[in-house]
C-alpha cells in the first residue's frame, strides 16, 4: 500500500497530466469538489463558455444561504458554509503566473458582484514571495483577500481519505491507491441523549427562554466544551445560550446564561471578546443577588476572565477585571450580616473565602500566548489529577488576596457544617485542595482541615477523608514540604484504617516509610515497615500480603542505610522467603523493582566487605544462601575489575547521612545520625536484647524529633552520646537516667528493660526516656517544654509512636542472643576525619531566627531595664575602674570586639556583688543557693555609696571578663523563659545560641554613657 506522501506525488504527476492535455474543466472540477469539503460548502458553479468571458473570471462562487442564521448547529452542508462571498479561479497555465493571477483578480473585481475573498487553484507551485506579493496588491487595489491553493497543497488534500474518490474519477487514478478509511464517524461517537437534543433545540420553533430552558441548554453546552466530535456543535449552542441570556426577562435565567457563555468561550475557543459586552452587564447586574450559586459563578468568571486577560484572549483589560473583585466582596460581607438559613450562609461564607483567596497580580507579571491546544491540555491534566486524587499538586505557592479572611471564612464555614448536613462540600474541598501549598502555613489551616475531614467523614465515611489526606500528602510531599506531608500521611493512616479496608493504611505507611527514610531517620522508617510487613501479614484481604515482602524488603534497606548491614543481610533474607511466599509471578524477577533495589544493597555489602573486610564474607554468605541473593552476591571466581577502593574512600563514597558501613558489627552496637542541629550516637552491647532496645529507642527518638522539627525545641546544639543498657523486669535499677557533660558532647546513661513495661509502668518505658533526653537538650522551661508537647500531641504525636504492636514483636523474627561477628576483632569501616553519617536531612537542620518569646520590642523592654538597673551597685566603682589605664584598655578591646555597654556593666556588676556578699556572708555555696539567691537581688539594688566595699581593678582581666559574660549568659536565660535543666551545659554553647537567635551580641538601645566618655579615644 502506498504512503500518503506517495500518494500525493502520484496526484502531482497526474495533475502535470492535465496541464499537457490542456483539460481545464477536469481541474475545474477537481477544484470545485475539493473546495466544497475544504473551503465552503454553498458553491454555486459558474456558466458560460470560459473562452468568452460569460463567467467573469469566476469559475464558481458561493451564493447566499439563510439556514445559518435560522438553525444554530452546522451540520452537514451548514458545517462548511460560508456567509462571505467568496470566488475561485482555477487556471493550468505553468507560466506567467503573476500576470495570470493578476488579470484574473481584476476581471473578478471589476465585474459583477462585491467580493469578499478570492481563492486561486493553480496545477504549478506557487512560490511563497509571489502568494504575499499578490495578496498585499489584491488587498490595496481592491479590498480583497486572496488565497492560493498551488499544485502541492492541492495533492496533499486529494491524498486524504475523504478526497481520493476525486482523484479518481477525474484524473483517472487506480482504486489500489485509496488510503485507507478506517478512521470513526465522528457523529458515531456523541452519545443518543446528545443526539437527541440538539435535534430538538435545531428546530427552528425552538426559543430558549426561561430558567428550565437554560439548563436544558447548558446540558448540551457543557458537552460540547471539550476537544471530541461535539465541539464542532459549540457556536450553535453559544448561539441558543446568547439569544437566552438577551431576550429572557428572568433576571436569574440572564445571569446564569452569561457565565454558561463565557466559560464556554474561555475554555473551548480561548476567546472571551464575542462575550465582553454580556460579562461587563453581568457585574452591574450581580450586586443585586442573593443567590450564593450565582455569587459563586461571578468569582469564578473574574478568575476566568483574569486568565483570558492574561493570554491575551480578551480586550477587557486586566485593570479592569480585577477592580471587580472588592465590591463583589463587600456585596458577600453585607450578605453575611443577615440572618440565612445554614445552608445560604455555608453558600455565602464559601463565595467569600473563595473571593478573598484569588490569586493576587497586582505585583505579579502574567504569562501570555496559550492557545486553545494548550488549554485544552491544561484542563485535560486538570480532570486527570482530580480523577487520580493529584489535584493538590497543580498550584504551587502563590500571594492571595487576602489569606486572613479568607482562612476565617473557611474556618467559620467548616464549624457551620454540622448545622447543614446536606450542603455540598466538595467544590468547597476542591478550593482547599487546590491551595494547600499556599494555605498550609497559616495558623488555622489544620483546624480548616480538620473540619472538613469531620464532614466528609460524616458524608462519605472515614476512608474518604484518609484519601484526601492523601491527596494534600501527595501534593506538599511534591512541593519539598516533607514534614507536612508525613503529617497528613500519618493522619491518613488512621482514617483509612478506620475504613473499610486496610489497603489505604499500607500506602500511607508505604509513604511513610519514604519520607523517613529521605529525612536520614532510618530506624523510624525501619519500625514503620515492620510495622507495615504485620499489618500485611494478618489483613482479612488475602490480597494485601503481596505488600509483606515489599516491606520486608524496604526495612532490609532501612537497615543497610543505617549501616547495620549484617543485619540488612539477615532482614533481606527473610524478605526473600516472603517474596517468594506471597509475590504474585515470584520468579520473575525483572517485574518486581524492589528486587532490584535489594539487590543493589546487597551487592554493595559484598563488594565492600571483599576490599575492606574480607573475613566478613563467609558469614554473609551464610546468610545469604538460597535467598534470591545466592548468585548475585557470592564470591567471584576472578578478581573484579578496577582498582579496589580503600576504606577512606568507600566512606567518602556514602551518602552523607549514611551510617558507617558495618556498624553492627563488634561488642558494640552503634546508631548514628544528625536532626536539630545536632549529632546523636546511640549504642549498646551487640547481643540481641540490647540492640532491640537501641533500635527501639532510636525509632522513637527519631519520630519524635522529626515532629519537633516544626516545633522548635530550642535544642542545645552540641553532640550527644546515649548508652542503652537492660535489665530484667525484677531488676529495674533506682535511677532510669543519668547524664553528664564530656567536652562539648552531652552523655546519656539509659536503662530499659528487656520486654516493653506494662500500662502502670510507663516511667520505665522508651518514651519517658526519650522525653527526658530531649528536655535535657533543651533550653526551653518546663511549662514552654509542656506547650510544645500539647501542641505535639494534639498533631498526633502518640498516635504516629503507637503502630499496634512493640517494637520488639515487629522486629524480633528469632531467637539470636549473640550475633555474627561480635569479636573485638571486627570493626566497622571507620573514617576518623569525617565520620559516617556526615550530615542530616535539609529538612532537620536546626532552626534560624529569632527564637520562641523573642520580640524587639521585648528585647529593648530588657535592656532598658538593664541601664536604669546595672549602675546603681557601682555607681563609684566604675570611675575607679576605668580610671586605670589596663583596665581602661581592656574596656576599649572589648568593645571594639563588639560588646555593648551592657555586657561590660553586667560582668562588673556580678563581680562587684559576688565580691560583697562573700565579705559581708562568706562563701557562696550549693546548701545556700536560694537565700544567696535573694541577697544578690538585694545587693544590686542597693546604691553603692563611696564607702562601699570595691573590686580591684587587678580583678578585672580578659579571662575573668570572658568567664563573666558567660555568666551574664546563662543568668539572662530566664528572661525568655528559657533554662539550663542541667548544670553542666556547656555554656559557651548556651552564648552562642543566644546570639544566633536571641540578639545578645546585636541587641542595644540608645543610652547614656555609663562610662562618661571616659572609654572614647582621644
Amino acid at each position: 500500500m502506498a504512503t500518503p506522501v506517495e500518494t500525493s506525488q502520484m496526484i502531482r504527476f497526474a495533475l502535470h497530466t492535465l496541464a499537457a492535455d490542456n483539460a481545464h474543466h477536469s481541474f475545474e472540477h477537481v477544484c470545485r469538489h475539493v473546495a466544497k469539503r475544504r473551503i465552503t460548502s454553498n458553491i454555486l458553479p459558474a456558466t458560460g463558455p470560459v473562452s468568452a468571458g460569460g463567467d467573469q473570471g469566476r469559475d464558481f462562487e458561493t451564493f447566499r444561504t439563510y439556514l445559518a442564521g435560522e438553525l444554530p448547529f452546522a451540520l452537514a452542508f451548514l458545517a462548511l458554509a460560508s456567509t462571505d462571498v467568496v470566488v475561485f479561479a482555477c487556471t493550468i497555465q505553468r507560466d506567467g503566473l503573476r500576470a495570470k493571477f493578476e488579470g484574473d483578480i481584476t476581471s473578478i473585481c471589476t465585474q459583477g458582484t462585491h467580493v469578499d475573498r478570492i481563492y486561486i487553484f493553480a496545477i504549478e507551485n506557487v512560490p511563497t514571495r509571489l502568494r504575499h506579493d499578490l495578496q498585499a496588491w489584491a488587498g490595496q487595489r481592491y479590498d480583497v483577500a486572496v488565497d492560493i491553493v498551488d499544485g502541492t497543497a492541492l495533492a496533499e488534500w486529494l491524498a486524504e481519505p475523504e478526497l481520493y474518490w476525486i482523484a479518481q474519477q477525474y484524473l483517472h487514478l487506480p482504486a489500489e491507491l485509496a488510503p485507507p478509511t478506517d478512521y470513526p464517524d465522528p457523529g458515531s461517537q456523541l452519545p443518543d441523549w446528545y443526539v437527541e437534543l440538539r435535534g430538538f433545540w435545531q428546530h427552528p420553533d425552538s426559543r430558549p427562554l426561561n430558567l428550565g430552558d437554560l439548563f436544558d441548554l447548558r446540558h448540551g453546552l457543557r458537552h460540547a466544551i471539550p476537544p471530541g466530535p461535539a465541539r464542532a456543535d459549540l457556536p450553535g449552542w453559544l448561539t441558543l445560550m446568547t439569544r437566552l441570556a438577551e431576550r429572557t426577562p428572568d433576571d436569574e435565567a440572564r445571569l446564569h446564561a452569561v457565565y454558561e457563555i463565557a466559560v464556554a468561550h474561555s475554555r473551548g475557543t480561548a476567546d472571551l471578546r464575542p462575550a465582553e459586552p454580556l460579562i461587563r452587564r453581568f457585574f452591574d447586574d450581580i450586586h443585586h443577588s442573593d443567590d450564593p450559586t450565582l455569587l459563586f459563578n461571578a468569582s469564578l468568571l473574574i478568575q476566568f476572565c483574569t486568565i483570558a486577560a492574561a493570554n491575551g484572549h480578551t480586550d477587557i483589560p486586566l485593570a479592569e477585571v480585577l477592580d471587580w473583585t472588592a465590591p463583589l466582596r463587600h456585596h458577600v460581607d453585607r450578605l453575611l450580616e443577615q440572618e440565612w438559613g445554614p445552608n445560604t450562609r455555608a453558600g455565602l461564607l464559601k463565595v467569600a473565602a473563595h473571593l478573598a483567596l484569588h490569586i493576587d497580580y497586582t505585583d505579579g507579571e502574567m504569562r501570555s500566548g496559550a492557545t486553545l491546544e494548550d488549554v485544552d491540555h491544561l484542563y485535560d491534566d486538570l480532570i486527570q489529577a482530580m480523577e487520580h486524587g493529584t489535584l493538590q499538586t497543580h498550584l504551587q505557592t502563590a500571594p492571595v488576596l487576602d489569606l486572613d479572611a479568607g482562612m476565617r471564612h473557611l474556618l467559620t464555614l467548616v464549624e457551620l457544617l454540622p448545622e447543614a448536613p446536606t450542603y455540598p462540600i466538595d467544590v468547597f474541598g476542591t478550593v482547599v485542595d487546590l491551595l494547600t501549598p499556599t494555605l498550609r502555613d497559616h495558623p488555622l489551616y489544620r483546624q480548616v482541615c480538620d473540619g472538613l475531614d469531620r464532614a466528609v467523614a460524616a458524608q462519605e465515611g472515614e476512608a474518604a477523608v484518609g484519601d484526601r489526606c492523601r491527596q494534600r500528602a501527595e501534593a506538599l510531599s511534591d512541593a519539598g514540604r516533607l514534614l507536612d506531608a508525613l503529617r497528613e500521611f500519618h493522619q491518613s493512616k488512621i482514617n483509612w484504617f478506620h475504613g473499610d479496608t486496610l489497603f489505604g493504611t499500607l500506602l500511607a505507611m508505604s509513604s511513610i516509610v519514604d519520607i523517613y527514610s529521605t529525612l536520614g531517620m532510618y530506624l523510624a522508617a525501619k519500625k514503620y515497615a515492620l510495622a507495615m510487613a504485620a499489618l500485611a501479614r494478618s489483613s482479612a484481604d488475602a490480597d494485601d500480603r503481596k505488600l509483606v515482602p515489599i516491606a520486608l524488603f524496604s526495612a532490609a534497606n532501612m537497615d543497610h542505610l543505617a549501616g547495620a548491614w549484617i543485619s540488612s543481610a539477615k532482614l533481606a533474607t527473610i524478605a526473600s522467603q516472603a517474596h517468594f511466599a506471597w509475590a504474585p509471578d515470584p520468579g520473575n524477577l525483572e517485574r518486581h523493582a524492589y528486587i532490584t533495589d535489594a539487590i543493589k544493597y546487597q551487592g554493595f555489602t559484598t563488594v565492600i566487605a571483599e576490599q575492606t573486610r574480607p573475613e566478613f564474607l563467609p558469614i554473609i554468605h551464610d546468610i545469604q544462601r538460597d535467598s534470591v541473593f545466592d548468585g548475585f552476591t557470592h564470591t567471584r571466581d576472578t578478581p573484579a575489575s578496577g582498582t579496589p577502593r580503600s576504606e577512606q574512600e568507600w566512606t567518602d563514597w556514602l551518602s552523607d547521612k549514611a551510617g558507617a558501613p558495618f556498624s553492627d558489627v563488634g561488642p558494640r552496637r552503634t546508631v548514628a545520625f544528625h536532626a536539630l542541629g545536632v549529632r546523636w550516637t546511640v549504642h549498646g552491647l551487640n547481643e540481641q536484647d540490647t540492640v532491640l532496645a537501641v533500635e527501639d529507642f532510636t525509632s522513637t527518638l527519631q519520630i519524635l524529633l522529626v515532629e519537633f522539627a516544626s516545633l522548635d525545641p530550642v535544642l542545645v546544639t552540641q553532640d550527644v552520646d546515649i548508652e542503652i543498657r537492660t535489665y530484667p523486669p525484677v531488676r529495674r535499677p533506682t535511677e532510669t537516667y543519668r547524664t553528664r557533660v564530656e567536652g562539648d558532647r552531652r552523655l546519656w546513661l539509659l536503662f530499659l528493660p528487656v520486654h516493653p513495661p506494662s500500662d502502670n509502668q510507663v516511667h520505665d518505658g522508651v518514651l519517658h526516656l526519650a522525653f527526658q533526653v530531649l528536655l535535657g537538650n533543651s533550653l526551653l522551661d518546663q511549662q514552654s517544654f509542656g506547650r510544645l508537647m500539647d501542641q505535639a500531641a494534639g498533631n498526633g504525636l502518640f498516635s504516629n509512636l503507637e503502630i499496634g504492636r512493640h517494637y520488639r514483636e515487629l522486629a524480633l523474627f528469632r531467637a539470636e542472643p549473640v550475633p555474627p561477628l561480635t569479636g573485638p576483632r571486627h570493626r566497622p569501616l571507620t573514617n576518623t576525619e569525617h565520620p559516617n553519617p556526615r550530615a542530616g536531612a535539609p529538612h532537620l537542620q536546626p532552626r534560624t531566627g529569632p527564637g520562641p518569646g523573642y520580640s524587639t520590642d521585648k528585647a529593648h523592654a530588657i535592656l532598658a531595664e538593664r541601664y536604669e538597673v546595672l549602675p546603681i551597685a557601682i555607681r563609684h566603682t566604675i570611675p575607679a575602674l576605668v580610671a586605670d589605664p589596663r583596665v581602661r584598655d581592656l574596656f576599649r578591646q572589648l568593645r571594639e570586639e563588639g560588646w555593648k555597654d551592657w555586657h561590660l556593666l553586667n560582668v562588673v556588676t556580678n563581680l562587684t556583688v559576688n565580691h560583697r556578699l562573700a565579705l559581708r556572708h562568706g562563701p557562696i555555696t550549693a546548701d545556700r543557693a536560694h537565700q544567696m539567691i535573694r541577697l544578690f537581688h538585694d545587693e544590686a539594688l542597693r546604691d553603692e555609696q563611696p564607702d562601699a566595699p570595691r573590686i580591684s581593678p587587678d580583678r578585672i582581666t580578659r579571662n575573668v571578663m570572658d568567664d563573666g559574660i558567660l555568666l551574664v549568659a546563662t543568668s539572662s536565660l530566664h528572661r525568655w523563659e528559657l533554662t539550663l535543666h542541667h548544670a553542666t551545659t556547656n555554656p559557651t554553647i548556651v552564648m552562642r545560641l543566644l546570639a544566633e537567635r536571641y540578639g545578645f551580641w546585636t541587641d542595644d538601645i540608645p543610652h547614656a554613657d555609663p562610662f562618661t566618655d571616659l572609654l572614647t579615644n582621644a
